[in-house]
């Protein structure tokens, strides 16, 4: 096995994590099939979860078609961080991103949303691929006083 190149594997991890934001910037969700693996996990910020990457794909096609979420756009360059947990084979990928102007089912403007993701990402056959997803929104109430 070769030395490992922190820089070139935070720099393919990356361009995971780009393509799958231009996804979601563009409502496409063309070459996903490539960026999860196949027995990847996901849930959403509402709570819905899905196993397996057909099932993932299915689900955010009718999302980016729907025209309540269209109504939404990135507000603001995209964040990510990335932490190794095995050297070479497993990272740990935080985002967070704001959309604006999404809609509720019956049509209301939801508040800008502040999203964040964690998503573990694990290098098989060669390529980074995304094995486990999770999304929450961040929210203006709080729970804990002082």
């Amino acid at each position: 096995m070769g030395e490992f190149d922190i820089a070139k594997e935070e720099s393919a991890i990356g361009d995971v994590l780009a393509k799958l934001g231009g996804s979601f910037a563009t409502n496409d969700a063309s070459g996903l099939e490539a960026l999860y693996a196949e027995d990847a996990d996901w849930t959403n910020a509402f709570g819905t979860s899905l196993h397996g990457r057909d099932m993932i794909i299915r689900y955010l096609e009718k999302l980016f078609a729907d025209a309540r979420f269209k109504a939404g756009s990135m507000a603001g360059k995209p964040q990510a961080s990335i932490r190794f947990a095995t050297q070479g084979t497993l990272a740990i990928a935080k985002t967070y991103v704001e959309r604006a102007g999404q809609q509720t089912m019956e049509g209301n403007e939801l508040p800008v949303r502040h999203n964040h993701s964690l998503k573990i990402v694990e290098k098989r056959a060669g390529r980074w691929l995304i094995f486990s997803e999770m999304y929450m929104d961040a929210r203006d109430e709080q729970t804990l006083i002082g």
